[in-house]
């Protein structure tokens, strides 16, 4: 048995870093919107082709950080959504493939003084 916990202690770090890698090779996109007449209050956006929304939650919050800097931030429930068909249809000499609407995560954030 404890030579079953050591091997989840090894295959746990593999795994992150190969979602990591994963990501190595495409692009995110960040959308930052700021409240009108507040310099604290955000909303953004994580934006890029994942399979999973999930994934787009960690660059969520490291971007959230580096908005708000020193300060804490609030983050309102993120809103996830997977990648998407869209309804513009493009016609490829094998067929029709439809527009692909990339997988984003959404969430209001609010920037607090420490």
């Amino acid at each position: 048995m404890p030579m079953m916990k050591s091997l989840t202690i090894v295959l746990f770090p593999l795994v992150l870093i190969s979602s990591w890698s994963s990501f190595a090779n495409i692009d995110i996109e960040y959308q930052v919107t700021e409240v009108a007449g507040s310099n604290t209050n955000y909303g953004l956006s994580v934006i890029a082709p994942a399979s999973d929304p999930e994934q787009l939650v960690p660059y969520w919050h490291r971007k959230a950080v580096k908005i708000c800097g020193s300060k804490k931030y609030k983050a309102s429930a993120l809103i996830k959504k997977e990648t998407q068909c869209g309804d513009a249809i493009q016609v490829t000499s094998t067929g029709e493939k439809c527009e692909v609407i990339p997988a984003s995560v959404f969430g209001t954030l609010s920037c607090n003084g420490i």
